[in-house]
């Protein structure tokens, strides 16, 4: 058998020898790369919410933040940061350093703020954040005083189209998600309500049931308990199924109106540029925090079901959000306060 030539033995070693020493420095690379990345959390952690106390977004915030208190060892804490249809918030975390310390707890507003603000907004909604994951979802029920004549979607779009503009709507504040679901209803059934803006939801659902106004379309987080004790009357609900704190009122694909479709989200983004390990860790520590029976039952209290996801998919459904809210508020001619 023919040996090897010696120069070519030792070109195959040589590449082999300088092979295995770049595999062995990219191990050690990596590995110094993980020991350097410090622990989080060290340090308390502040969940801003960019609106009042007491609101569901506020609850189902601080719900999520006792269970990772308890969970990581840390204090988790959750800070009103209330103004300007909740972009004072938002801007506060924009701003904050990008070290998993100060977070966001966001909802539709926040989608919404582009369209609505466009350049006056000190920060990009797709830009200056990072998506952590989705939190929670509830469905919005379409509501009227327990002595209204509109017992169905169907006659109140009907008698909507006969009389253009005679109805009315609350909501908590001009584009607050109670009006914004409101102006995609319309455009969706074709029909023109007057909008009258309260100073928040409880407002808005106390003027429902004194007959100020003919309808309110909410979170049903926020009217559950009036529906529960009658003196709220439901005329359908969003989501694919009804709603398990009103089965007994049809989904709007049931009601006649399939094509309207949108719920109350929550999520957690953080500052743009939060390294990928934290915001990693953090994913993983909701998504169990979400999956705790104890958290579910509370949040099940509120008409709300854990829908964690993925940081990818969080952000993808910003994106969507963002492009779809866009051409609504165009189409219905919304203008903020």
């Amino acid at each position: 058998m023919p040996q090897p030539s010696l120069p070519g033995a030792f070109t195959r070693l040589r590449r082999a020898l300088l092979a295995l020493g770049a595999a062995l420095l990219a191990g050690a690379t990596l590995q110094a790369q993980a020991q350097s990345q410090p622990a989080w959390p060290v340090k308390p952690v502040t969940i801003v919410v960019a609106f009042s106390p007491g609101g569901p977004n506020d609850v189902m915030a601080r719900i999520l933040a006792a269970k990772l208190s308890a969970n990581l060892g840390q204090q988790f804490i959750v800070e009103n940061k209330v103004g300007a249809g909740g972009t004072i918030g938002t801007a506060q975390v924009a701003k904050a350093a990008a070290d998993g310390y100060t977070l966001l707890f966001n909802s539709a507003p926040f989608v919404t703020a582009p369209a609505l603000y466009g350049n006056r907004l000190s920060y990009d909604t797709l830009r200056d954040f990072t998506g952590v994951t989705k939190v929670a979802e509830s469905p919005l029920a379409l509501m009227t005083a327990t002595a209204s004549p509109h017992k169905t979607l169907k006659g109140l779009i009907a008698t909507a189209k006969m009389q253009p503009g005679k109805l009315n709507f609350g909501s908590g504040g001009v584009a607050s998600t109670s009006h914004l679901a409101m102006a995609l209803l319309g455009v969706t059934a074709g029909v023109e309500l007057q909008h009258v803006p309260y100073k928040g939801g409880g407002q808005s659902i106390t003027a429902l049931m004194g007959g100020e106004i003919d309808v309110l379309l909410d979170s049903i987080t926020a009217g559950g308990s009036f529906l529960s004790a009658g003196r709220l009357r439901a005329l359908a609900v969003t989501g694919t199924k009804r709603a398990a704190k009103a089965p007994d009122v049809p989904t709007f694909a049931e009601a006649g109106l399939p094509e309207f479709q949108m719920v109350h989200w929550v999520g957690l983004s953080a500052p743009a540029k939060t390294p990928a390990p934290v915001l990693d860790k953090l994913q993983a520590e909701v998504a169990r925090a979400m999956a705790a029976d104890d958290v579910k039952a509370r949040f099940a209290e509120l008409g709300a079901e854990p829908t964690v996801t993925s940081r990818q998919q969080f952000d993808a459904f910003i994106k969507t959000e963002v492009e779809r809210w866009t051409r609504v508020i165009r189409e219905a001619r919304i203008q903020p306060e």
